[in-house]
C-alpha cells in the first residue's frame, strides 16, 4: 500500500509540474493523457498502470498484455521448471541470457535502484524491458512505445516499473 501511495504522489507531482508551472517543458503526456493509477493483477503478478489502459488477449503468447493510445505493455513469464538451475540465476545472469539468446550484442544490462532492465529500439519502436524474480518464475514487463515518443515516457515507464510486484 505503502509503495502505491508513493507511485500516486510521483505521478501527481509530475502533473502539477507540468500542467501548472512549466507549460513549454513537456517530459510526460498531461494528466488527461495519461489517466489515473490503476491496478492490474493476473495470477502471479500486480503492477500499477492507468484507466486508460485495457487487457487484451495475446496473439503471440504473452501471459499478459495491456494497450492504451500512448504505449504498450506485455508480460513474459518463465517458470523454473523450464531449464535446470534457472532459479538460481540472479536477475543480472538472467536479464544478460535474455539479451544474448536474442541475439543483440549491441546492448548491455542496465540496473537502476535496483530494477534491472533493457532497453532496444527497432523500427520505430522503443522498448523498456524490466526482469523480475518471483518464486517459481521469472517476469519480464516490456514497455512499448513509439521511438519519438520515448523521452516524455520513460520516467513513466520507470514509474510503472517500480509498482511492479511477483509472487
Amino acid at each position: 500500500m505503502k509503495k502505491l501511495l508513493v507511485i500516486i504522489s510521483l505521478l501527481l507531482s509530475c502533473s502539477l509540474f507540468l500542467c501548472g508551472c512549466f507549460p513549454e517543458i513537456m517530459i510526460v503526456p498531461n494528466n488527461d493523457a495519461i489517466g489515473e493509477p490503476t491496478i492490474f493483477e493476473k495470477d502471479g503478478i500486480k503492477l500499477i498502470l492507468t484507466d486508460k489502459f485495457i487487457e487484451k488477449e495475446s496473439e503471440l503468447g504473452f501471459y499478459a498484455y495491456y494497450v492504451s493510445d500512448c504505449c504498450g505493455v506485455v508480460v513474459l513469464k518463465e517458470d523454473f521448471s523450464l531449464e535446470k538451475g534457472l532459479e538460481d540465476r540472479s536477475l543480472e545472469e538472467y536479464i544478460g541470457n535474455v539479451i544474448a539468446n536474442n541475439g543483440y550484442t549491441d546492448i548491455e544490462p542496465q540496473n537502476q535502484d535496483d530494477l534491472w532492465f533493457y532497453v532496444r529500439d527497432d523500427n520505430g519502436t522503443r522498448s523498456y524491458s524490466y526482469s523480475y524474480k518471483g518464486a517459481n518464475a521469472f517476469w519480464i514487463v516490456q514497455f512499448l512505445c513509439m521511438t519519438s515518443d520515448a523521452p516524455m515516457m520513460e520516467d513513466l515507464f520507470y514509474l510503472w516499473a517500480d509498482s511492479v510486484e511477483v509472487e
